[in-house]
């Protein structure tokens, strides 16, 4: 038996790379080492605060600090929602 009648076969076109890309990994790992520092920082300041009564407990708080840890979760924050959004579609 002969193939030569047989139409070409088309090629499927090779499969595209999955999975998440690096940098969606890195924006959310400093999102989330920020929101720790940030809970850990809170929850440190309101222990000492609460726990110490024979010595006064000041703080001092850091203006650029809270804007560097809140940029990071929020562009973080804002990753996530705007990749959960796009894989609906």
């Amino acid at each position: 038996m002969s193939r030569e009648g047989a139409g070409g076969k088309t090629q499927k076109p090779p499969p595209a790379a999955g999975g998440t890309p690096i940098w969606v990994w890195v924006v959310y790992s400093l999102g989330i080492l920020a929101a720790a520092i940030f809970v850990f920082s809170i929850l440190f300041t309101a222990g000492a605060y609460l726990l110490s009564d024979d010595v006064d407990v000041t703080f001092d708080v850091s203006t650029p600090a809270i804007v560097l840890w809140g940029a990071l979760m929020a562009l973080a924050g804002g990753l996530w929602i705007w990749r959960r959004r796009q894989g609906r579609q």
